[in-house]
């Protein structure tokens, strides 16, 4: 696929993952010379439903949002398939970043003073989403989808990424409920399991993040207690301690009451 020209503009560069008929690709935007991402569905009678709604989800939210940390809307168009088949592309800037992720992959421990950063500016982002009407959930929060990267001056920019599991609150706007299970095991909220979903579960999300991040470990190596995760033995300072216990708490009520409160919490520590 490298080298090929899709929509009269975009030279693939590299194939970034694949998965069951989805290609996220690196390419390059022949008419600004900048890299960009393409992410291809296959249409076809292989296809499932839930796999093609989530895709235009992700299409349409990304084209409403405009946030500096989050990967802007840069485009869409189909191509043609061999045998007749079609596939839908969903252009999107690219990050120029590495996944905290692969950070943990590498054998790497993030500080307390690091996390704490990391979590200010998921939480600014989540602020943003869960502000929009309807607020948009992310639903996916995990250590693949913060990115970091160095601007000049060595400043760090933390970006949220991989929307494709973005999902409007229900009209109530007290929960949405879930027909199709996303996100990565140990870092699903329970109700999330549940069959719904709430702000709150973004912060269960981003709480189990930062405890990976922290403690080096994926989620099923963590300590728990009274079924929760045990942040106690991580060696952080009280108030932050506390706060990262109240955001993974498996019961929601125990968690801050929204994005804006953990934000104003964690500045405050």
């Amino acid at each position: 696929m490298a080298g090929q020209i899709l929509g009269e503009r975009y030279r693939v560069e590299k194939q970034l993952g694949y998965r069951a008929g989805r290609w996220t690709l690196l390419a390059k935007d022949l008419t600004t010379e900048q890299p960009v991402i393409l992410k291809l569905i296959a249409v076809d009678e292989e296809l499932h439903p839930d796999a093609l709604r989530l895709f235009e989800r992700e299409l349409f939210t990304l084209r409403h949002l405009e946030h500096p940390s989050i990967p802007r809307y840069l485009g869409y168009f189909d191509i043609d398939l061999p045998r007749g088949k079609k596939a839908l592309v969903l252009v999107e800037s690219y990050v120029d970043g590495t996944s905290t992720d692969q950070y943990l992959q590498r054998g790497r421990k993030f500080s307390e003073n690091e996390a704490k950063r990391i979590a200010a500016g998921v939480l600014d982002v989540l602020v943003y989403l869960h502000g929009q009407s309807p607020p948009i959930l992310h639903r996916d929060i995990k250590p693949s989808s913060v990115m970091l990267t160095t601007l000049p001056g060595r400043r760090t920019q933390i970006y949220l990424v991989n929307f494709g599991s973005v999902k409007p609150m229900a009209p109530s706007y007290r929960y949405s409920t879930v027909l199709t299970l996303v996100g990565a095991n140990g870092y699903i909220a329970p109700e999330q399991l549940g069959g719904r979903v709430l702000q709150k579960s973004d912060l269960y999300g981003l709480g189990m993040t930062l405890a990976a991040l922290i403690s080096g470990c994926t989620p099923d190596r963590l300590t728990y207690k009274a079924d929760n995760v045990d942040v106690s033995g991580l060696g952080l300072s009280p108030p932050f301690s506390t706060w990262l216990q109240e955001l993974t708490s498996k019961d929601p009520s125990d968690r801050p009451a929204s994005a804006s409160v953990a934000l104003a919490t964690l500045q405050a520590s």
